[in-house]
Parts: C-alpha cells; structure tokens; sequence
C-alpha cells in the first residue's frame, strides 16, 4: 500500500490512477452513499477538479483505497472558488450560507480539504492503514506546499474516524443535514516531523 499525489503536472505518469481515484470516488459517495453529483461513465468529478487542486490517493497498483483533494482558498475558476466559499456566497443550495463560523478565507497558505474517503471493502485493519496513509500525507503536503492551514468539510462520523489516524480536528462551524449524514466543517490539526501545527 502505497500514497502518490497526483497534480496536472505529472499527469504524464499518473493520469490512469486519477482516473481510477475518479471511478473509486463515485463507488464511494455515488453508488454507496447515494450523493446527488455530477458524474460520467462512472467517473464523479465536479467543478472544483480544476489544476489548481492536489489529489492524493492510497492505493495498490491501480487499486485505490482511499484519497482527497485539496485546494488552495484562493482558487478560480469560471464561476466557482472552492466549496466551502461558495456555499458561504449562496452558489450551493445544498450546502448552508451558516457552514462557516467565519467568513471563507481567501489565502495561498490556507487550503480546502475536500472528497475524503476511505474504502468500506478493507477490513477494519486496513482501514486504519489507509487512515494512517492519508494523515501522513496532510503533513507532507504542508510542508511540500506552504501550507499553513486546512478547512475540510465532511461527515462527523468520518471526523470522528479521522482523530485515529493521528490528526486532530475541531469545528468551524455548525453541523448540518446532507447526502443523509451529518456533516461539519472541521479545522485541521496536522502533527508533522513530531512538532503539532494547528491548520485553520
């Protein structure tokens, strides 16, 4: 098991497991979790899969496992920003103008964290291997990236998953209704290299 980030600029070597993290993605939140979004030939991807984001993916081979994307507050694209602004600006009606304490910030050292999942076909074991994976590659994109702080928004049981796998979270902002689950947006504590950076 294995954790590679993806970016446009190396697409050369892993444009077939973008694809595949895009196909996992829509077994996870479309055909498990039932989530209304946009999707093609089993592929879901949305506006906000744009090159300013950084996929990052566990995976065996071409078996994905688990991955998120991130994005940086100061994204642009068309019409949209990232999620957590635009939903703050009115421009997602599923989401909350409250799903933010604050208002959105719009800073190239703060990122958003976005379409977090990890694989319900792993055993419990591998699971926290998989967990384990993805909050080592928090700290490694902090530190690759500048990256000073993360704002995710996700379920609170997922939340409450994630504190297992070393990082910790608090809330910023109030928990709503969506896809069927509860959700928060969460700050992001990241341990890196022993030394605890609070981000966001």
């Amino acid at each position: 098991m294995q954790s590679t980030d993806i970016t446009f600029d190396n697409f050369g070597e892993t444009g077939t497991l973008f694809t595949e993290l895009l196909r996992a993605r829509y077994h996870h939140f479309i055909e498990t979790r039932g989530w209304d979004l946009p999707n093609t030939r089993g592929l879901e991807f949305d506006q906000y899969d744009t090159p300013e984001s950084i996929y990052c993916t566990v995976h065996e081979g071409l078996d994905v496992y688990g991955g998120f994307r991130v994005t940086p507050t100061t994204a642009h694209c068309v019409n949209a920003s990232y999620m957590l602004r635009d939903a703050q600006l009115g421009l997602l009606p599923n989401l909350p103008l409250s799903i933010l304490d604050e208002p959105a910030p719009q800073d190239p050292a703060v990122w958003e964290v976005s379409r977090v999942f990890v694989s319900d076909s792993l055993s419990s074991h591998n699971r926290m291997r998989v967990r384990k994976e993805l909050g080592e590659s928090f700290a490694r994109l902090a530190r690759t990236w500048n990256i000073n702080a993360f704002l995710c928004l996700t379920s609170v049981t997922a939340a409450l998953l994630t504190r297992r796998s070393g990082l910790q979270i608090s809330p910023a902002g109030p928990r709503f209704e969506a896809g069927g689950e509860t959700c928060q947006a969460y700050h992001l504590i990241v341990n890196s290299g022993g030394s605890q950076s609070q981000v966001a």
